[in-house]
């Protein structure tokens, strides 16, 4: 298997949800104890807001952004500047509790590509996988919320991975997701 970093990007700002969700409850924990659930055992590098409260876990290294403002891109530079170059990055987003550690593992067992995605009905999901070929490209990404800009470089081979997993799509950006992401668990 190549060498795999989680990324968890914990550093937005969380208006539409308009108080912090990440520390919320969910399942046995929070709604950040399952992102970081789904990455284990491999290393892990969480990009998070200041003040922000991340559980303490072996193999899990804490990267402040300290510039939110700038959005996902800042916080994957951040990210990408502490994990060696060889290495590939799984990003996940922090508001994604219902991803899994087996969602992780399908993409990871499909054949290798710069770029692997779960996608469903034509919709590309979370984590990303990006090559350390594609990795090279991160530090040039206007700031913002590029991911999509990143995943989809025509310069970059793409695996997209078929799922019905629900983990790869739902997130938590306001309190109706929250208390339908509840009532469904």
């Amino acid at each position: 298997m190549r060498d795999v970093t989680c990324v968890v990007l914990a550093a937005g700002s969380a208006t539409r949800m308009g108080r912090e969700k990440l520390s919320l409850p969910f399942g046995d924990g929070t709604i950040l104890d399952a992102v970081l659930a789904a990455c284990a055992p491999l290393p892990v590098v969480v990009v998070a807001a200041p003040g922000l409260a991340i559980p303490s876990r072996a193999g899990t290294h804490i990267v402040i952004n300290d510039q939110p403002q700038r959005g996902m891109a800042q916080s994957l530079r951040l990210a990408n500047a502490e994990i060696p170059k060889s290495h590939a990055i799984a990003v996940f987003l922090a508001d994604k509790p219902l991803v899994s550690a087996e969602l992780l593992q399908n993409l990871l067992d499909a054949p290798e590509a710069d770029v692997v995605f779960p996608i469903r009905a034509g919709i590309a999901g979370h984590p990303v996988i990006f090559s350390a070929r594609a990795r090279t490209l991160i530090e040039s990404l206007p700031d913002g919320d590029t991911l999509q800009t990143l995943r989809n470089n025509a310069r970059l081979s793409q695996r997209p991975v078929p799922t019905q997993d629900d983990g790869a799509f739902v997130d938590v950006d306001t309190e109706a997701d929250y208390r339908a992401l509840r009532r469904d668990s």
